[in-house]
């Protein structure tokens, strides 16, 4: 009887109600130059103990002015073997997450504080509900700059509505950018 009764016990539902922060380790941004495909700059962001971690690995990124580059977003967790491409999950679960893509003049700077005179940041990538993921973009720099490209993705599973405020985050990046 105990084996009938064990054999027919209901299994748990172990989905969960929400998914969890994405694990990203590294974020690669590669940059290629809309009127000459062959002047592309690639910068990674590294962070193998972790985002917030204390030995990251960052980048400069040096873009020119005035010019329109496409711009794509990879996210990786390297901590696997092999390494584990977040970017396709962030692709299939395109209506929980937004890439941001901010600058700013100092590092750490409110979100509110971020810059719109910089660059012209338009997304390329729709979810289902077509509004922008971020993975791929244009940005068309403006005039000489020095500071810092922000890019942050957002979890926002149920509440994503194509603003920053929604959400936690997955991973937060910082590159010092010149545009000369």
């Amino acid at each position: 009887m105990t084996l009938l009764f064990a054999a027919c016990k209901k299994e748990k539902n172990e989905t969960p109600t929400e998914n969890a922060n994405e694990e990203i380790t590294t974020l690669k941004l590669t940059f290629t130059n809309a009127a000459n495909a062959a002047d592309k700059v690639v910068a990674n962001w590294k962070d193998m103990d972790g985002a917030g971690g204390t030995n990251p690995v960052i980048d400069p990124v040096s873009l020119k002015a005035n010019t329109t580059y496409n711009v794509t977003t990879e996210l990786f967790d390297e901590r696997k073997n092999p390494a584990d491409t977040v970017t396709n999950e962030i692709e299939e679960e395109g209506a929980e997450h937004r890439v941001f893509h901010l600058f700013f003049t100092n590092p750490g700077a409110s979100v509110a504080d971020s810059l719109t005179n910089v660059a012209t940041v338009t997304p390329q990538d729709k979810d289902e509900n077509n509004l922008p993921v971020g993975l791929d973009i244009t940005m068309a720099t403006k005039t000489a700059f020095t500071g810092f490209l922000r890019v942050v993705v957002r979890h926002q599973p149920g509440n994503k509505d194509g603003t920053y405020a929604p959400g936690s985050t997955d991973v937060l990046t910082e590159f010092p950018l010149e545009i000369k």
